[in-house]
């Protein structure tokens, strides 16, 4: 197979055009006439993942966050991207455009809180759904911390009935409450004016940090990838974990 193959299938799962326009999604590193016989999976591309990737023998690395989003002025050693070159290692970023697809990271967030009946809002980031089993705030906060592996959940008190997910840093959606009528709201990252928002419009939020928000696509992509390339290895990297812990 070559990388064009995946990428061709990727703009199927996650259409490039859905990006934003600030954003820097695709082939960011290699040759897209480039052979591909085994893929490493991650949220984000880091020298160790890099590393990892040149140990399992990985022709691409295709991950949510960009390995290069500003103009680079230089390519220092041991740097992601300049490992990429060295090794010779395919990357291929899908960000915005797979936050924003049907089969995307706010699908498999939602996917993986067991909500029901959902509805995706694209444009807005936000998927909103029904929980399967009655909770309150307490308790659908340790749900959702064990649901996601997340080191811990920060979280507001209220009713818990319909509930919205926007991933990463999507906290700014919670204002859309009025709009789309929603009570909770999942998210990777609230500042601390949309946690006093939270609390004077009843609304039960929970941050669950950045990584635990949107890590979760990454198992449901290779599954989709595997379906179509069966003689393509693919691996979910054990390097890329969340980078802070809690005490």
């Amino acid at each position: 197979m070559k990388i064009n193959d995946v990428i061709g299938y990727a703009r199927e799962i996650a259409p490039f055009e859905l990006a934003e326009e600030w954003d820097n999604v695709g082939l960011l590193v290699g040759d897209k006439n480039g052979d591909v016989d085994r893929v490493l999976l991650a949220l984000d591309i880091t020298a160790e993942v890099v590393e990892e990737a040149r140990e399992k023998g990985a022709d691409m690395i295709i991950s949510h966050h960009p390995v290069i989003f500003e103009p680079l002025k230089a390519l220092e050693p041991d740097t992601a991207p300049y490992l990429l070159a060295k090794y010779d290692i395919a990357a291929l970023c899908l960000h915005t455009n797979l936050d924003r697809a049907e089969r995307g990271v706010n699908f498999a967030l939602a996917k993986a809180l067991g909500l029901k009946n959902t509805e995706f809002y694209p444009d807005d980031y936000i998927m909103i759904g029904k929980p399967a089993v009655s909770r309150d705030a307490l308790n659908f906060a340790a749900f959702v911390r064990n649901s996601l592996g997340a080191p811990a959940v920060r979280y507001t008190d209220g009713n818990i009935t319909r509930v919205a997910v926007s991933s990463g840093g999507g906290g700014d959606g919670i204002e859309l409450n009025k709009k789309y009528g929603f009570d909770a709201f999942v998210t990777g990252e609230l500042k601390h004016h949309r946690f006093l928002y939270a609390v004077e419009n009843g609304i039960a939020a929970f941050e669950v940090g950045h990584f635990c928000s949107e890590n979760v696509v990454i198992e449901p992509l290779k599954a989709m990838l595997k379906t179509k390339f069966p003689d393509i290895s693919f691996f979910v990297s054990e390097s890329c974990v969340c980078p802070y812990n809690n005490i």
